[in-house]
């Protein structure tokens, strides 16, 4: 999952200077021209990074005070009733953006079914406090075009749906693939053709398991065994971004998805 941080005016000057330093394979001298420029823009730079993150959430109430609450409350149709103090209105805020989001999760859920592009789309409330929710997208495809599409998609249903106050953050799961090492015998039949039977229908268990679910090493070794002409099926080894799990059962987490590589086969006879 990528994540926009933020950087410091000395970070994005050495950024600037190694950049020039790959490019033209010269140094940036101290005090010359470019460098006095390349600190210039560095803060520049530095304080749009601050400005994206102060305006990433700009209506997550309990870090606003003054005026700046009274706006939050105002787009919510929920003004600060004369005298009424920064505490007590945030108290005023929280119940009733609780209340409100109990109904936003609701509906959420319920509209985000039987998408064209998105084969899962798991919604998680308060992530980054009250009034803000964090949706897990996991595309039918991880082409770009299925990728913009499955968030456009999402995008669009949720605006209907939700409170205009709710702050979500779209994410598409980071991939993790997965190869397996696979002991198996034959009795008959062509043998790559077996394989790659056997490998779309490992490929479609494992690229359609939901989050909070689990791959498991089991369900594969049936998917085997019960394949004609496959007298032996064994899961030696699952491997997950190349490190060896050695685990029989494997969490699917909604921050990242699990997508089917490739299969090392190793024959026996028997």
């Amino acid at each position: 999952m990528e994540v926009i941080k933020i950087k410091s005016a000395k970070d994005i000057q050495s950024d600037l200077s190694n950049n020039f330093n790959q490019l033209t394979n010269e140094t940036i001298a101290p005090g010359s021209v470019i460098d006095l420029y390349n600190t210039a823009t560095s803060k520049v730079y530095e304080d749009l990074y601050l400005e994206i993150e102060n305006n990433k959430t700009p209506h997550i109430w309990s870090n606003l005070e003054g005026e700046k609450l009274d706006d939050t409350g105002i787009w919510v149709n929920l003004p600060r009733k004369d005298g009424e103090n920064d505490n007590n209105y945030k108290y005023r805020l929280q119940n009733w953006m609780l209340s409100a989001e109990s109904s936003n999760t609701t509906a959420i859920q319920n509209a985000l079914t039987n998408l064209q592009y998105a084969s899962n789309v798991d919604y998680q409330p308060y992530t980054k406090g009250t009034g803000t929710g964090a949706c897990y997208i996991i595309p039918k495809n991880y082409d770009i075009n299925t990728i913009n599409n499955a968030l456009n998609e999402v995008h669009d249903i949720i605006k209907q749906v939700a409170s205009p106050s709710l702050y979500i953050e779209y994410i598409i799961p980071t991939v993790r693939a997965v190869k397996l090492q696979i002991y198996m015998v034959t009795n008959n039949g062509d043998i790559e053709v077996i394989k790659t039977n056997l490998s779309n229908a490992i490929a479609n268990y494992i690229n359609s398991i939901p989050p909070n679910e689990y791959l498991e090493i089991g369900e594969i070794n049936k998917i085997g065994i019960n394949t004609n002409n496959v007298s032996y099926f064994n899961v030696i080894s699952v491997l997950i971004d190349n490190l060896n799990v050695g685990d029989i059962r494997v969490l699917q987490t909604i921050d990242s998805k699990m997508l089917f590589d490739k299969i090392i086969w190793i024959e026996g006879d028997m």
